[in-house]
């Protein structure tokens, strides 16, 4: 349809100078409920049908022109039973509209607050295309106009990316002279960050003069306005790490707060063996390297290592001893050739008691001759403190 040409182009060459600056918003996904047959009379008697209240879907782009206040493209459809004047129904009618809004924020008049809540007042116009089709696909009747949005919503802004929308919204077609209505939600994003309001300046300091002898001119005194140039809360004049990142949590002289955190680990390792075998084959020595390598980057990291065997062999107990001494190789090449200390390394050995696979069939015991290991432990580190980082 020519209304979704001109609503995909709109998009696309709006989209394309905006992308990389701060402010630029993006709904994409907008579901409501579109209220129609309160114009049904007029569509009725103008159109020679008129459309029922249903789903509206839709997405918006814009960008931010203050930080309470920005203007949006909007594209949405609305598809809905239609009934004809006589009362026959089976149709089928489709509202295309694309329109340009102004969501003025009340924070424009009242003054910028650190509230989540940001009520708004919408304004736009744009145009309206109503189709409606018989139950075989042929359009019947038609009507492109234009229309006047107004509305009143309220952003609440998750984190500085991420707001849910909420809106009630009054429609006017101006061309045919009725009311419509919606009431919309959403979730909005916004690329870059919202716009920043201005940082207040200080009260400008009284001039001092400097006492001079009558015969020499009285200097003039210029006072330069204190500023926070990486907007982290502390000004330039006493402000010790300038170009702070705006996500960092400083303290009283701009620089970062470091914080200790913990880092859990926990790894599995699994080795197979030949059938009467204790020997680890060179396919798994890359696999215990691993294993090393973290346990050295976790020095209080311990490894529980188990050894299994398959029910074959002469008795329970040649079994018992096999699957020991699978569970000592793989710790004696963790400590031996990897040199981690063996006090962090046990042992245990099951015998053919804790199975994976049936023993039934040679696919089975292959499974069953076995080493599982399980390695876990936690660090702590110092990093930089974000204001999206939990402190308990």
């Amino acid at each position: 349809m020519k209304l979704n040409k001109i609503a995909l182009a709109l998009f696309a060459v709006t989209a394309a100078p905006l992308a990389a600056n701060a402010g630029v918003t993006i709904s994409p996904v907008l579901l409501g409920y579109h209220y129609s047959e309160g114009a049904e009379d007029e569509q009725s008697d103008q159109l020679g049908y008129y459309k029922e209240d249903g789903l509206y879907t839709g997405a918006a782009l814009g960008i931010e022109l203050t930080p309470s206040t920005q203007f949006q493209v909007e594209y949405g459809v609305a598809n809905n039973d239609a009934t004809r004047r006589d009362g026959v129904e089976g149709f089928d009618g489709e509202q295309e509209m694309i329109s340009g809004n102004f969501l003025i924020g009340t924070e424009q008049f009242t003054g910028y607050t650190d509230s989540s809540f940001k009520p708004y007042v919408l304004v736009g116009a744009g145009r309206s295309k109503l189709e409606f089709e018989d139950n075989s696909g042929n359009q019947v009747s038609e009507s492109t106009d234009t229309i006047g949005n107004l509305g009143l919503g309220a952003m609440y802004r998750i984190n500085d990316a991420l707001s849910l929308r909420g809106e009630a919204r009054a429609i006017h077609n101006f061309d045919e002279n009725w009311w419509e209505g919606m009431a919309l939600a959403g979730l909005e994003v916004v690329l870059g960050g919202h716009l920043a309001p201005t940082v207040a300046v200080p009260p400008q300091l009284e001039p001092t003069l400097v006492p001079v002898v009558p015969v020499v001119e009285t200097p003039v005194v210029v006072v330069t306005p204190d500023v926070d140039s990486d907007g982290d809360g502390v000004f330039d004049s006493v402000d010790q790490c300038p170009g702070t990142p705006m996500n960092l949590v400083v303290d009283a002289r701009g620089c970062p707060v470091d914080v200790v955190v913990s880092d859990e680990l926990k790894m599995e390792l699994r080795v197979f063996f030949d059938n009467d075998k204790s020997n680890i084959k060179a396919q798994y020595q890359s696999e215990i390297a691993k294993v090393a390598e973290k346990m050295r980057e976790y020095p209080n990291s311990g490894a529980r290592v188990e050894g299994h065997a398959s029910k074959t062999g002469p008795s329970a107990r040649y079994n018992q001893r096999l699957s020991e001494a699978r569970a000592v190789a793989v710790k004696s090449m963790l400590t031996n050739e990897f040199g981690i200390a063996p006090n962090r390394v046990s042992t245990v050995g099951y015998g053919y008691d804790q199975p994976i696979a049936s023993n039934d069939t040679e696919e089975g015991r292959a499974m069953n001759r076995r080493v599982y290991a399980i390695i876990t432990g936690d660090k702590s580190m110092t990093v930089e403190q974000t204001k999206d980082m939990v402190i308990n």
